[in-house]
């Protein structure tokens, strides 16, 4: 089997329990990220491999984004997009459920060292004018993807990946 067939496979195994409305979206994003020159693997769980991946480039060392199911069994989509400073709301509202997850921790620099200067990551600004900074190191989860966000999605992946690039190319 070549390497573009395993590849493939990878995505189609992930993507078969994906509900068939959602599988074509999913199934674009996917095939984008290896055409970016991100490689799909399988995620490591307690229980062992699962069909659900991650897309990650040795290059530059990072994880662009993970295509997983939910307890729902419906497609869930985690994103790196902070090199994007404006974005539409449904990407708005995934900073923001995630900092909500938890209660307001887990935000700010973590001081791990990989930034080399000022922090990367995400800001979210409340209607109260408070705003929270979330590390970019951590990948966002997003609320449903639709087809309407295909356009806007790939050029924050474009934007994320030539800014990770342009970290190594000095």
């Amino acid at each position: 089997m070549t390497r573009a067939e395993k590849i493939q496979s990878l995505i189609d195994d992930c993507l078969a329990i994906i509900p068939g409305g959602e599988r074509e979206t999913y199934r674009q994003i996917a095939e984008y990220a290896v055409e970016l020159g991100y490689t799909p693997k399988p995620i490591k769980t307690a229980r062992g491999i699962s069909d659900d991946l991650t897309f990650t480039k040795s290059k530059v060392n990072r994880t662009l984004l993970k295509i997983r199911r939910n307890k729902h069994g419906r497609a869930e989509l985690v994103l790196s997009f902070f090199a994007t400073p404006v974005y539409s709301e449904i990407f708005r509202q995934g900073i923001k459920e995630v900092i909500e997850a938890f209660g307001g921790r887990y935000t700010g620099c973590y001081g791990c060292g990989r930034c080399k200067g000022k922090p990367q990551g995400y800001t979210y600004a409340y209607p109260d004018g408070k705003t929270v900074f979330r590390c970019g190191g951590e990948l966002i989860r997003l609320p449903p993807v639709e087809t309407s966000h295909l356009g806007e999605l790939k050029a924050m992946m474009k934007t994320q990946d030539e800014f990770w690039m342009s970290l190594i190319a000095g």
